[in-house]
């Protein structure tokens, strides 16, 4: 389900019970107004075990990056890009790249250095290769207000709404 957030570059959605990832949550990610998609979700790991899912079944490119192996294929195991174990090769490669491709990178605010902030905000203001999508993916998201403004954000909870509606003469929630 989803609901209108704060911001108009903002998607409110919100999964309960056993469900773990929101519904078209990759075809928000395709049909996002920035190319930084920011992804505020307390199930990261279960997100990206379904964009693995999606970059299997769709054939689409989709990488994530780890410190440890850099950039590597969602969709084949194994394959890795070259020089890209630090994070600014990873956004410079993505930046150079022409190719659609989502790429996710966990939300770890030890690793946002002016440095890849100046790179994250290049990527968001990009017009050309409008089809590639940088996702940061983690929980209780803190980027610094300069890239916020420039992405588009998908907040993701989990649980009952606190919302009440008026339905057949009882109060519930939605």
């Amino acid at each position: 389900m989803t609901e209108p957030a704060t911001n108009e570059s903002d998607a409110l959605v919100r999964t309960s019970g056993e469900q773990r990832v929101p519904e078209r949550l990759y075809e928000q990610l395709l049909d996002s107004t920035s190319n930084l998609v920011l992804v505020d979700s307390p199930f990261p790991t279960e997100i990206l075990a379904h964009l693995r899912l999606m970059a299997q079944r769709r054939g689409h490119s989709i990488y994530h990056w780890s410190a440890d192996v850099g950039l590597a294929s969602l969709r084949e195991h194994g394959i890795t890009v070259a020089g890209s174990k630090r994070l600014a090769e990873a956004l410079r490669f993505v930046l150079q790249s022409g190719h659609f491709g989502i790429y996710v990178f966990p939300a770890d605010r030890n690793e946002f250095t002016p440095q890849t902030l100046a790179l994250l905000r290049q990527i968001a203001r990009g017009k050309d290769g409008g089809d590639k999508r940088v996702l940061l993916l983690g929980t209780a998201l803190d980027l610094p207000s300069p890239v916020q403004r420039l992405a588009f954000q998908i907040l993701h909870r989990h649980g009952p709404s606190l919302r009440l509606r008026l339905r057949d003469g009882r109060w519930i929630r939605e």
